[in-house]
This record gives structure tokens, C-alpha cells and sequence, in this order.
């Protein structure tokens, strides 16, 4: 399901952004560092560049601002993703921002005593983020594991939990993006969060060339602990695109979502929002969503062409390819019974080859809002059937395709009983 072309442009651009914030040769220190006071003096003498080695004894217990070019790494950081048991430290217990340019962190651990702040906040462009374990409070939560708002930036291999929070309340996401103009690698994480457990979008960026834009997300677990659904704990979906141009997700696991608790359950949002207002030029755009495998969720997609509330631009160019949607129940995850629904008159659409399976659906697609869809393609699913098939708000039965959709193709698709 990859797209070479895309894939090898978002690739290169990292190569070339990473590429504008050099360094010289890394430098390791002579010592392994084991106390807060040993790592703040190695900081203040650190030369652009330096890598300091941490022991997994270290326990840090400052937040910790990160400003000039230098590496983190675990004396025992492995390869492969990292797990919540394996051994690891050291831990910084009071966060960690990385605001300045050029910063690596590796094999470390970060929590935070705050349940409101963010574990790792990143503003500086060219970080890596590679092997952390990101944890908030189990009993607590935390606002926000990652917040990826710097240029160029690499997460991979993460271990990210805990990041929710009571519902009603503030939105929690284990993987945040703002404002950034890309591009960014997020592969091979385990990322749980409450809310959204992964957002792009959801504030407004600083300006149109910090819209997020070039974004890979790939061979990541995307979930929640399915505990929390008979907790008061604030849930609305797993994956949501609000602002975003240029991304692709492909060859995920994105599972858990239910209704009651702030959303109606879908499973992945792509809505067009202009959520403070201030950014008109908001869109979701040339998006492939493609050889995921999402499950367990009251219903599978919901599209939302531009923004009901305020100015924005339509979206446009989003591909939903070859993707499973397995267990999909609106009853045992308290949601929509609109198995896909499409409202805000999205331009460019396709939604062909996938396999839905579920129980207790009134319609596989249904629509919603105007203006018409243009150059909506539905065709090659795979769902059960429902009552009323493909329908719409104020539509007759058989009628919502011609009052929901100007130009497209709706089938062959396969309807199983």
C-alpha cells in the first residue's frame, strides 16, 4: 500500500531539513553519567554536538530544557520497539522540552508529577525521539505524551501510556501536532492515549507554513486500555486528521473506540477544523490512508469536508484504500450506528477496497451537510448489510447518492449478509 513517490519525497525532505541544522562529529563523554548534578554540568560544557551517555540509575528530578544540539542516550538502549517491562532508565521524572535545534533522545524514561503538562514537549526543529518509554499516571493520566511542534522530526520505537484524563474535561492525546511544516516520521510506536490517541490538528498553527504537512505515520499501534470505557474518562476517537496536508498512513494497528464520553466512537476522523478561528487555510488534503488494521470501535470513518463553524478549505485528495475494519458494534462500544458517515461536501474522495465486518449498523454510508461531494468514489468494499444501505439526512430510501453527491462512482461494492 505505500506510495513510492510520496514516500520517497517526505523522505528526502527529511534528509534535506535535517540536514540544515548540523553538527559537528558527536563527541561521547569520558563518563557515564549517574546524578542530576553530573548531567547538568555536562550540559553546561556540552559543545554542539555532544553525547552524553546516561546510566540507568539516573533519576532526574527537574523538568529539563533542552537548548543546544546534544544527545540522551541510555547506556542500554537496545534496537526494536520498547516495551512498558524492559529495562531501561535512566528517568527524567518532571518532563522534558526540546526547544533548541539538533536534540537526540535515546533508551530514556519520562514521566511527569503534573498530570496536566506534557512528558516531552518539542518546539526545536531536527529532533529524534527513538526507544523512550513516555509514561503518565496510571490512576491520574496526563494531558499529552508527545506534542511534535518542531521542524523535521523523527519518533520512532516509542512506548507512550497513560495519557488521558476525566471526562468532562480537557482533551488528552498520547502523539499531538499542531504547528509544523513537517516533515515528520512517526513509525514503529505503541501509542496509547484517552481522547484522541493520535491528533494532527486541534489548535491552530502559527501561521499557513507551519500547517502540519508531510507526515508518515507508519507500522505504529494506535489504542486505548479498553478499561477505560467503564471509567469517566474522556474518549472521541483513535486517529483524527483536523489540519493536515501531505500524510500517509499505512500498515498500522488502530483499535478501541466508543461513544458516550465525548464523540459517538468512530474509529478514524478525518474532519476539517479552524478549531481557534484564527486559521482559515486549515484543510486535510492529499491524504493516503492505506493496509491499516483497524477494529474494535462503535463505527469505522468520519469524513467532514470543511469546517461547520468556521472558514476553512475544503478537503480534497484523500485516498481510504485496502483497509480492514473488524469488530465494529455500536451497542458494545456505545456509538454511531452510521457505519461510515461523510457530511461537508469533500472533494476527491476515494474509499475503495476495504473490509468492513460489524453488528448492529443502520447504514453503511451515511450523509450529512452540504454542499455535494465532488468526485467521490465509493467501490470495491466489502460490509454487511444494513437496513437502509447508503442514506443521508432528509433523504428517501435509494435517493441519498443523487441529493448527497454531484460527480462520482458508488460500487461495485459487496454486500454479505
Amino acid at each position: 500500500m505505500t506510495d513510492p513517490d510520496r514516500d520517497a519525497r517526505i523522505r528526502a525532505l527529511l534528509v534535506q531539513a535535517l540536514a540544515e541544522f548540523p553538527v559537528p562529529v558527536p563527541v561521547i563523554t569520558s563518563a557515564i553519567i549517574s546524578d542530576p548534578l553530573a548531567l547538568d554540568l555536562a550540559l553546561a560544557a556540552a559543545a554542539p554536538g555532544a553525547t552524553l551517555l546516561l546510566a540507568p540509575t539516573l533519576r532526574y528530578p527537574r523538568h529539563l530544557t533542552l537548548r543546544q544540539p546534544v544527545a540522551l542516550l541510555s547506556t542500554i538502549a537496545g534496537v526494536g520497539r520498547i516495551g512498558l517491562t524492559e529495562l531501561l532508565g535512566p528517568t527524567f521524572l518532571q518532563g522534558i522540552t526540546i526547544a533548541g535545534d539538533g536534540v537526540t533522545l535515546r533508551g530514556l524514561e519520562v514521566r511527569h508529577s503534573d498530570r496536566t503538562q506534557t512528558l516531552v514537549d518539542v518546539t526545536g526543529a531536527g529532533a529524534v525521539v527513538d526507544r523512550c518509554r513516555i509514561l503518565g499516571d496510571p490512576a491520574t493520566g496526563q494531558k499529552r505524551g508527545i506534542a511534535a511542534n518542531g521542524a523535521a522530526g523523527i519518533y520512532t520505537r516509542n512506548y507512550v501510556e497513560d495519557c488521558f484524563g476525566p471526562y468532562p474535561g480537557d482533551d488528552c492525546q498520547a502523539f499531538y501536532v499542531q504547528s509544523t511544516p513537517g516533515p515528520l516520521l512517526i513509525e514503529d510506536n505503541f501509542l496509547s492515549g484517552g481522547t484522541e490517541t493520535l491528533m494532527i490538528g486541534g489548535g491552530d498553527p502559527a501561521d499557513a507554513a507551519h500547517l502540519p504537512s508531510d507526515i508518515v505515520i507508519r507500522r505504529n499501534t494506535l489504542t486505548k486500555n479498553p478499561k477505560w470505557q467503564a471509567l469517566p474518562i474522556s474518549v472521541k476517537n483513535v486517529l483524527e486528521l483536523k489540519n493536515a496536508r501531505r500524510v500517509t498512513i499505512e500498515d498500522n494497528d488502530i483499535s478501541y473506540s466508543w461513544g458516550g464520553r465525548g464523540q459517538d466512537g468512530y474509529l478514524l476522523m478525518l474532519t476539517v477544523r479552524n478549531q481557534g478561528g484564527t486559521a482559515p487555510y486549515s484543510t486535510v488534503q492529499d491524504v493516503l490512508v492505506g493496509g491499516n488494521r483497524f477494529s474494535h470501535g462503535a463505527a469505522a470513518i468520519n469524513v467532514l469536508g470543511r469546517d461547520n463553524n468556521q472558514p476553512s478549505e475544503p478537503m480534497a485528495r484523500v485516498q481510504i484504500l485496502e483497509n480492514q475494519f473488524a469488530d465494529l458494534n455500536p451497542v458494545l462500544y456505545t456509538g454511531s450506528k452510521k457505519m461510515n458517515q461523510i457530511d461537508g461536501g469533500p472533494g476527491d474522495v476515494t474509499i475503495r477496497g476495504n473490509v468492513f465486518d460489524g453488528v448492529g449498523m443502520t447504514s453503511v454510508v451515511y450523509f450529512a451537510g452540504g454542499p455535494k461531494c465532488e468526485r467521490l468514489a465509493i467501490d470495491g468494499n466489502a460490509w454487511p448489510k444494513t437496513k437502509y444501505g447508503v442514506f443521508g439526512s432528509g433523504a428517501t430510501l435509494g435517493q441519498a447518492w443523487a441529493q448527497y453527491v454531484a460527480s462520482g462512482t458508488l460500487g461495485p461494492n459487496t454486500e454479505r449478509p
